[in-house]
């Protein structure tokens, strides 16, 4: 059912409330529509990524690497994510949206002026003369994410996943056919640079268009009051995941050559995860928001959410671990060889972190977003001490020990949705056998065809084991999910359940 959206008529008017009728429908088309909303972007970067690797080295990969986490790390302090406590929140009203707005355009200008300006001294404490062209260029996503905040919350609250979708594709579209044309006339590393401005630039344009929605007048200090509980926990958490220190880390102490081999492997981690998060993200945490007070629905709809993010990573991130190590250097080159126990360690972190993306939007959903922030602090400063440490022992010794703190500290997240959820860890976590056991099926299958046709060319061995390994994980997940696929039947079409 559309939902209607009130007319606000003054500043402590209600807008843009909650979708109480036919949420579960709303949530799986958004889910639908999401992994459109994933897809493009994907495919998009996934090209620019996989054509900038031909073009590019290491070094390249690592300067642009350098300069987007410096930029990154300004945007973490900014109140990006206070965005997401308009989500969450149970009611707002126009005060709050506006007065966000307002102090998100004044910390856009207060810190774009900080690049344009101190770009030299930036640069000094670098050690890396090739970022300070950048520096003011990659600034502009500054001011663009920063304004797209307020709209970008409004579309979401809604839950237009079909307009988000819309807004997402024209902008990686766009970025992707301007990026792949500049490296192709031999722009070089400035084509990374132009692509992700011009993503940010027509996603703040769009959003705009799409959410139908414009400031008023005025900032009022009680509004963000009201959303900092909420805001500065997101904010923080946020700030966790985009400000980059462990590229700043590693540029440092290792070089740019050993940065932008786990640059390299880490953005094909992202490829695939945002594949996962950029479907399940929004989704779960506006549906599991507007259920915040059901418990029940809150612990089913949590329930098939983390059952599908584990049924379609586990086979992702595994398959490609599988296949890295003859993949990468027939398709990238020699040059990229070393990426190969980057990229799998990655993956072994990719399968937890896909199950991660659901949890996280439970935790927030119920208000507990301190929680996740306690939570990936940990993992953050796990990660930071493990570059610190280990970057001499070699990138093997590093990944093996970013895999080790990642699975020790993963029990934490269990405990935090079980306890939420009033359910037994065990209880949730037996909600992944069925994805494991089709997982090994899927392993073996693979290996199998590697054994067959070892005498074949590359091409012909990895195209045969993507082709038995999808064969054999789609038959055996569907063959397990029997129960799994009623439940969303039943969800998404609840008048039909006495017919079942």
């Amino acid at each position: 059912m559309k939902q209607v959206q009130q007319t606000p008529e003054g500043p402590e008017s209600p807008f843009h409330p909650h979708v109480t009728a036919g949420r579960s429908r709303a949530a799986f088309f958004g889910v639908i529509w999401s992994a459109l909303h994933a897809l493009v972007p994907t495919l998009s970067s996934a090209a620019v990524f996989f054509i900038s690797a031909l073009f590019l080295t290491p070094q390249d990969f690592g300067t642009v690497g350098l300069a987007s986490g410096m930029v990154s790390f300004a945007i973490a302090f900014s109140p990006v994510a206070f965005g997401e406590a308009l989500v969450q929140r149970s009611r707002i009203c126009r005060r709050h949206a506006d007065s966000l707005f307002w102090a998100s355009a004044v910390f856009a200008a207060a810190l774009f002026a900080v690049f344009l300006l101190g770009a030299p001294l930036l640069t000094r404490m670098s050690g890396e003369p090739g970022v300070r062209a950048m520096l003011p260029v990659l600034a502009l996503r500054i001011p663009f994410e920063l304004l797209a905040v307020v709209p970008n919350a409004m579309i979401i609250r809604a839950m237009k996943f079909k307009l988000i979708a819309l807004r997402t594709a024209v902008a990686a579209t766009v970025s992707g056919v301007v990026s792949v044309a500049m490296l192709l006339s031999g722009f070089g590393y400035w084509a990374l640079v132009a692509s992700q401005v011009l993503a940010s630039a027509v996603i703040c344009l769009m959003a705009f268009s799409v959410a139908r929605w414009r400031p008023g007048r005025g900032l009022d200090v009680a509004a963000l009051k009201d959303l900092w509980s909420y805001g500065s926990f997101a904010s923080a958490d946020r700030m966790l995941n985009t400000m980059k220190l462990d590229h700043i880390l590693l540029g440092a102490l290792a070089g740019t050559h050993v940065l932008g081999l786990y640059y390299f492997g880490q953005r094909l981690f992202n490829l695939l995860l945002s594949l996962v998060g950029g479907a399940l993200s929004s989704v779960t945490h506006v549906l599991l928001s507007s259920l915040q007070d059901d418990l029940a629905r809150s612990r089913d709809a949590f329930m098939i959410a983390s059952y599908v993010s584990s049924a379609v990573s586990f086979p992702m991130f595994s398959g490609l671990a599988l296949i890295a190590p003859e993949l990468v250097p027939w398709f990238f080159g020699a040059q990229w060889a070393e990426a190969v126990i980057v990229i799998q360690g990655f993956c072994v972190v990719g399968m937890l972190a896909s199950i991660g993306i659901v949890q996280g939007a439970l935790v927030k959903a119920q208000g507990r977003v301190n929680w996740w922030f306690y939570y990936q602090l940990a993992q953050h400063v796990g990660t930071f001490l493990v570059l610190a440490l280990g970057f001499g022992a070699g990138l093997r010794i590093m990944m093996l020990a970013l895999i080790a703190k990642f699975i020790v500290l993963w029990p934490i997240s269990i405990v935090m949705t079980a306890r939420l959820l009033k359910m037994r860890p065990s209880a949730y976590v037996l909600n992944f056998a069925r994805p494991l056991l089709a997982m090994s099926a899927m392993t073996a299958a693979v290996m199998l065809v590697s054994n067959r046709t070892a005498d074949a060319g590359v091409a012909v061995r990895v195209a045969g084991q993507i082709a038995a390994g999808a064969l054999v994980y789609s038959g055996a997940i569907l063959a397990l999910s029997h129960e799994q696929l009623r439940r969303v039947h039943h969800m998404v079409f609840p008048a039909r359940r006495q017919a079942i």
